[in-house]
């Protein structure tokens, strides 16, 4: 009778063993989704208007009172040092006239996407104001300014 018992014991305990083989094996959690990896904000276009830079003096003359009028001596010096801003003498020749054009017209758009715009925020520490430089009217007066004290 023990031997009966025993093989019975045991019998159910196979069972037991297969039931649980059999059954299927919880599902582990769906790994998450991957986050959408998003591309990069387009850069926004800042027009600027094609033109010779004058070397007339009236030209330059003119240049350097927008210039003046804008406020920008306020933080730029023309030779002689860094103020708030970088010191303006030689620009023309230090930075591509089409960088420059979108620097002077958009100078809030450029900090924020423009590699040169950020490391000179980095060096300054204040960023260049959008001084509402008319493209066609101002803007290449103040170059021949600028130019004209390399």
């Amino acid at each position: 009778m023990k031997r009966l018992v025993f093989l019975a014991t045991l019998a159910l305990a196979l069972a037991a063993c297969d039931e649980k083989k059999a059954a299927p094996a919880p599902e582990a959690p769906a790994a998450p989704p991957a986050p959408a990896v998003e591309a990069p904000p387009a850069k926004t276009e800042i027009p600027v208007p094609s033109f010779t830079i004058s070397t007339a003096k009236a030209d330059i003359a003119k240049g350097e009172e927008i210039y003046a009028a804008k406020g920008c001596p306020a933080c730029h010096k023309v030779g002689g040092g860094k103020l708030v801003g970088p010191d303006l003498k030689g620009i023309t020749a230090r930075r591509d006239e089409t960088w420059l054009k979108k620097m002077i017209l958009r100078p809030d758009v450029m900090i924020k996407e423009d590699d040169a715009a950020k490391k000179l925020f980095v060096e300054h520490l204040t960023p260049m104001p959008n001084q509402g430089v008319n493209p066609e009217t101002e803007l290449p007066f103040i170059l021949a300014y600028l130019k004209s004290v390399e």
